[in-house]
């Protein structure tokens, strides 16, 4: 079954634990994950191809959330 959902959804469905995560944060995150598809569309690769090897969504919420946390 494809998962139909947008990305801005599957960023919003990601589960974190540990510091939590600012709407804002969210914000970056999905908009991070739909350049990072429009790149990949050109590749003929999609979300549902990630989602076989690597959780893309999760990834860029991770990425973001890491670049605000103080060391």
């Amino acid at each position: 079954m494809t998962d139909t959902r947008t990305p801005d959804e599957r960023i919003a469905d990601v589960q974190r634990h540990g510091h939590p995560i600012t709407p804002q944060q969210r914000y970056d995150a999905a908009a991070l994950l739909r350049d990072l598809l429009a790149t990949a569309a050109r590749h003929g690769v999609t979300l549902a191809d990630f989602d076989g090897v690597v959780d893309l969504p999760g990834g860029c919420l991770d990425a973001v959330v890491a670049r605000s946390v103080p060391a």
